[in-house]
């Protein structure tokens, strides 16, 4: 026994000994044609090496190959260029004096996948393996197993259709013995600044290379993208699966997709599932559930290729809406007191794909503002940004409304209208503008345009018209009645008048605004209940948010024996406008009592016998 253990270890000793000298006897020559004749076993082309090719034992016996080039067909950029390559060799061929590689490691390589005008790909092989497999023809193992490739990249170019993008890989390693195994791919890249874990694997390539289908799946893991897919994949590109999408941040995700969005708390944190379908013309949700900002909708959704943008449509339904996190965006005055908004209108990163999207909602909440059943659609085409918003049961009625900008130069080109009927006026336009001087149920249309660089400046350029009428309502914070009949009997009561309070109730008001530079003025404002009438005419200014209108007030009593005529003024900002009196009109009717009311009116001053310029509101007597 003890001799047989000596003869046992005599032959190991000794193929020991033959795997360590004989690489080391090989002239680099047949080093090179090895590693040669391994990749044109692969791809059917002859690599180009410009630098040295020697062997290294740590940590495996390995073939160190220095700047090589495998060249593309057809006079495209070369398929890969690699600063090193290190070829692991196959123990069991060493014990048999022959040199073969198993696997390949690639430093600081660069593999460019290139899609030519004419139709010619960088990848599209005429012999060897890979060519073969293409062909359906594959019955032999693969010379090289696995390549792993460090500090590369790969790019990807298709000049027929104008697309180009590369991706950093840190560390990816892609393994195929044989034509009855798997393939897998598994690593990290490195995409726009972003690191990425990747996983792909292939439960049939042999198959997919001759044009046939093999199951697949598919998983990204990165900071703001995790997706995971499976399915099957056929040789034309074409998959038939699910998919599964999440992150704490879509505007992050759409952003790492060349999105430019501006900095937001909207489009946060989303989940969606799908069946997908994926080909080179377009990518297929047909049956989205998808989750954003807390809310949760359904349908479906399509990206078209093939055309210089992108084209996103679908349609998506919710139950619920809670578009508050939308706010910041959608606001067009901020600050005490309340201006227009200041900053830039930029649509520019909205418009880098062409979209029509149809959203419906049974409830939708915006801050303040609630509507009930609801459907709007978003689009973008020729450089336009469109929002329609269908008829939406809102504050006891219905509205309907469009809006369309459009860049031009580093302006902002604005198209809207809006109209709407037997809405609740009080709570709409306290909600939406603040206003809560009026009440009542509104009908009415508007139509406006105007350019410029802000909303501040838009509002200083608009030109249009609106039409209003409001039926069983009234002015809150005045009572013209009641006033009217304290000044019938005592004018000098008037110095005291200075907040009235109190409600003016009508049975119909009317207006009509002609809209030019930013200034809403109105010839035809009326308003009517029963012994009461009132007029106004003047002046909107929707830039600085103010009023500045002159009305007349009838009055008669119940017999109309004792009619009472009131000019009166309205102005200050249309938020709390200020209503008062016109005190000259007082002036003059109060007869022997003018000089004492001059005086009370205006203390310190004697203006009994003062000429000048009649205000606003006496020229509407």
């Amino acid at each position: 026994m003890k001799r047989i253990g000596l003869s046992l270890a005599a032959i190991a000793a000794a193929l020991i000994a033959l795997v360590l000298t004989v690489p080391w006897l090989t002239p680099e020559s047949v080093l090179r044609d090895t590693f040669t004749r391994e990749i044109v076993a692969l791809t059917g082309r002859t690599p180009v090496i410009e630098g040295q090719v020697h062997l290294a034992w740590a940590p495996l016996p390995t073939l160190m190959i220095e700047k090589v080039t495998i060249p593309a067909a057809e006079g495209l950029p070369p398929l890969l260029v690699a600063d090193k390559m290190q070829g692991t060799l196959r123990l069991a061929s060493l014990v048999i004096g022959r040199i073969e590689i198993s696997g390949l490691m690639l430093k600081r390589a660069s593999i460019g996948l290139t899609a030519g005008k004419n139709g010619i790909r960088s990848w599209d092989f005429k012999e060897g393996v890979l060519a073969e497999a293409a062909a359906g023809r594959f019955d032999k193992p693969m010379p090289v197993k696995t390549i792993r490739l460090v500090d590369g990249s790969i790019r990807y170019d298709d000049s027929a259709l104008g697309r180009a993008t590369s991706v950093s890989v840190d560390d990816v390693t892609f393994a195929w013995a044989g034509r009855s195994d798997a393939m897998s791919a598994a690593g990290v890249i490195n995409w726009r600044n972003r690191e990425a874990e990747i996983a792909v694997a292939l439960a049939d390539p042999a198959s997919l290379i001759a044009g046939g289908k093999s199951d697949m799946r598919a998983r990204i893991k990165g900071d703001t993208l995790n997706l995971a897919t499976s399915g099957t994949l056929d040789g034309a590109g074409r998959l038939d699966g699910k998919v599964s999408a999440s992150g704490t941040s879509l505007r992050d995700t759409l952003r790492w997709f060349g999105f430019g969005l501006p900095a937001g708390r909207s489009l946060a944190a989303y989940d969606l599932q799908s069946p997908l379908t994926l080909d080179h013309s377009a990518i297929s949700l047909n049956e989205v559930q998808l989750s954003l900002d807390g809310n949760e909708a359904e349908g479906s959704l399509t990206v078209e290729f093939g055309k210089e943008r992108p084209k996103v449509s679908g349609t998506l339904a919710a139950d619920t809406l809670d578009l508050s996190a939308y706010s910041d965006e959608l606001q067009l005055a901020d600050g005490r007191p309340r201006k227009w908004r200041a900053d830039h209108i930029s649509i520019n990163s909205l418009l880098v794909s062409d979209l029509d999207l149809r959203i419906s909602a049974g409830e939708t909440t915006i801050d303040k503002v609630r509507l009930g059943r609801a459907a709007a659609t978003v689009s973008t085409r020729n450089g336009q940004l469109e929002l329609a918003l269908g008829e939406a049961v809102a504050y006891g009625g219905t509205l309907k409304g469009n809006i369309a900008l459009k860049p031009s130069d580093k302006m902002t080109e604005l198209a809207a209208a809006a109209s709407f009927e037997g809405v609740d006026m009080g709570s709409a336009l306290g909600d939406l503008f603040g206003f809560r001087r009026l009440e009542g149920t509104g009908t009415g249309t508007m139509a406006v345009n105007g350019t410029g660089a802000s909303i501040a400046e838009l509002s200083r350029s608009l030109q249009g018209r609106a039409d209003i009428s409001v039926a069983g309502g009234s002015l809150v914070g005045i009572d013209l009645a009641s006033l009217m009949q304290k000044i019938e009997r005592r004018p000098l009561s008037a110095r005291f008048e200075s907040s009235y309070g109190g409600r003016t109730t009508f049975d119909l008001a009317k207006a009509s605004f002609k809209i030019a530079d930013g200034m809403a003025k109105t010839a035809d404002c009326r308003m009517e209940n029963g012994s009461l009438s009132v007029s106004l005419t003047g002046d909107a200014n929707i830039a600085l948010r103010s009023l500045d209108m002159a009305g007349v007030a009838n009055w008669s009593d119940a017999d109309a024996a004792n009619p009472f005529r009131l000019p009166f003024r309205v102005y200050g900002g249309w938020e709390v406008p200020v209503v008062e009196p016109d005190t000259e009109a007082l002036i003059r009717r109060s007869g022997a009592a003018a000089p004492l009311l001059r005086s009370f009116i205006r203390p310190g001053r004697d203006v009994t016998q003062e000429t000048g310029k009649t205000p606003p509101a006496s020229a509407a007597q």
